[in-house]
């Protein structure tokens, strides 16, 4: 069956994965109908956008979830009251609001940039769908009931069938690449004029090592402290890879015997002092100082990893200083002032025309311009999610128009949705439709508000549809005019982030602590840039390691 399934293009456990999700979705509905909630459907919502393969992931989503959509909500509710229903002022707190959130979902990483920017959105699900103010606290209320319902659906029926956190497949990642780099390394100190230590290769691998530390590191402190220890190990091999191309060789046989006695201790799984102590005889063995500081880092982080990985405490307390991330400054003020342009435009055209249906390419458009700023390629993200909006849209106004307006009973206008969500699962495991089934569930349930004495209209219906399937649209032009930003540009925008770094580097002495901060976003840089090198399939990191040598001696010279 598996087979048969991958001839026509779908994907089995992405299918398994998408019925799940969709029982999950349909159970949610009944849950929050069941408990007299108005808008079941956001329940529903809610599952397709939190759950998650692994438990780890799903477990975080799911809290970032609940706090970003109390925040939001909560802001949303007092901001409807404060401004008295005036839309002027509507418009003016709501897009403040959204701005600040996309501005430090930007800065931020992981699941706690999603929170922050869902806190976004779920203040424009109130402050947009508020009817009257009277009718506010009921909504809010409402909004954060369904969302809770979706989470503990998703939890219960993602707990159950979902596979445990794979954490032990990265960690046997970095340790078969960290007893290869150690290897290599071994045989140039043996023979450092017949061996090169390619670090180019070496520094893929690691940033495809490091790409994974986000998910590795979700669903316990335990876990983010795993994924502190992992990143000190590969930040510790870069540098002393690093500091090898930019030293004279140094020919030690002693060394390279104890690094090769390392590298099998570590591909054997051995104990902690088998591993440690022919690194440290190593260490001792090293002539050149700068090497031999390197090196030192390097066996530190090891000791600090393996003992993490033996007790669940490191050997130092000092992993936060070590393991500081880039942050995209450029990347969240572009973001921010773009939210700001287009969110400002439509509530200026929703505060002079008064038409309702702008409020919902408003409520689109907050969430096309923070959801998917930090995409690779957002301009391009926005044509997948068009098309999955438009079969959405479609599919709702069709329900609509066939069943619902023929229903009077709530419960079975909800199972009327349920074929469309259990099928859901099978867009989303082919490789020509994955992209954007997901905006096709959302949408769809977004327009689906089950009603007594339900009444269908077709203009009320396609006009509201044609304003949220609007919002990828604008959002697909603000992303292409309003600093354009794809892959290209973000490659070049933080090798220029590098060379500043550098620049500044030159003019500074930098006590201990600061090296240490300093070094920790200096490598990550390196990384995340090595990173999208390769995914634009870029063959000559050149500029890289001319970056990555000449930030290497910088900080050996201020530290």
């Amino acid at each position: 069956m598996k087979d048969k399934l991958a001839q026509w293009g779908f994907d089995y456990v992405r299918l398994r994965f998408g019925f799940r999700t969709g029982i999950a979705a349909c159970l949610s509905l009944i849950f929050a109908w069941a408990l007299g909630l108005e808008h079941p459907q956001w329940a529903a919502m809610t599952v397709w956008a939190v759950s998650q393969p692994t438990r780890g992931l799903l477990v975080e989503k799911a809290a970032y979830r609940a706090l970003g959509t109390l925040l939001g909500t909560l802001f949303g509710m007092v901001l409807v009251v404060t401004s008295g229903g005036e839309i002027i002022w509507l418009v003016a707190g709501l897009t403040l609001w959204v701005v600040l959130c996309v501005y430090t979902g930007n800065l931020l990483h992981g699941l706690i940039s999603y929170g922050t920017i869902l806190a976004g959105y779920s203040a424009s699900m109130v402050v947009l769908l508020t009817q009257s103010p009277d009718a506010l606290m009921p909504l809010g209320i409402d909004r954060l009931l369904t969302v809770f319902v979706g989470i503990m659906t998703s939890l219960i029926i993602g707990w159950a069938f979902t596979y445990k956190h794979a954490e032990q497949s990265l960690i046997n990642q970095l340790r078969r690449q960290t007893a290869a780099n150690l290897h290599d390394i071994s045989r140039y100190f043996a023979d450092p004029d017949n061996n090169d230590l390619n670090l180019s290769d070496k520094l893929s691998k690691l940033a495809a090592l490091e790409a994974q530390l986000l998910d590795h590191g979700t669903g316990s402190v335990s876990a983010h402290e795993s994924a502190k220890t992992l990143r000190l190990v590969i930040n510790s091999q870069l540098g002393f890879l690093t500091e090898l191309n930019i030293q004279e060789p140094e020919k030690n046989k002693e060394v390279s015997s104890h690094l090769l006695e390392s590298s099998n201790k570590i591909n054997a799984s051995a104990k902690r002092f088998e591993i440690i102590e022919p690194l440290k005889q190593a260490l001792n063995l090293i002539k050149n100082d700068a090497l031999k500081r390197r090196f030192s880092e390097f066996v530190e982080a090891t000791n600090d990893r393996l003992s993490f990985r033996d007790s669940g405490k490191t050997a130092s307390s000092t992993l936060l200083t070590k393991t500081i991330l880039h942050r995209d400054w450029r990347g969240a003020r572009q973001s921010a002032i773009r939210t700001l342009v287009i969110m400002s435009l439509i509530g200026s055209a929703w505060w002079y025309t008064e038409w309702f249906q702008l409020a919902y390419l408003m409520l689109g458009a907050s969430v096309m311009l923070t959801l998917f700023s930090t995409a690779d390629n957002p301009a391009l993200t926005m044509k997948y999610v068009f098309l999955g909006q438009c079969a959405g849209a479609l599919s709702a106004i069709l329900i609509q128009a066939a069943i619902w307006q023929y229903q009077d009973d709530i419960l079975w206008m909800l199972v009327a949705l349920m074929p469309v969500i259990l099928l859901a699962g099978f867009p989303m495991s082919h490789q020509k439709t994955a992209n954007g089934s997901m905006d096709f569930n959302l949408v769809f349930l977004l327009l689906m508000q089950p009603s007594v004495a339900y009444s269908f209209h077709v203009g009320h219906s396609i006009t509201i549809a044609l304003a949220v399937v609007a919002a990828p649209l604008l959002a697909l032009v603000a992303y292409r005019l309003i600093y354009p930003t794809n892959l290209k540009a973000r490659y070049q925008t933080l090798l220029q982030t590098l060379t500043e770094e550098i620049d500044q580097l030159n003019k500074e002495k930098l006590t201990e602590s600061q090296y240490k901060r300093r070094k920790a976003r200096f490598y990550h840089r390196v990384i995340k840039l090595t990173q999208i090198s390769d995914k634009l399939g870029l063959k000559e990191k050149d500029a890289i390691i001319e970056h990555l040598l000449s930030g290497q001696k910088r900080l050996n010279s201020t530290g």
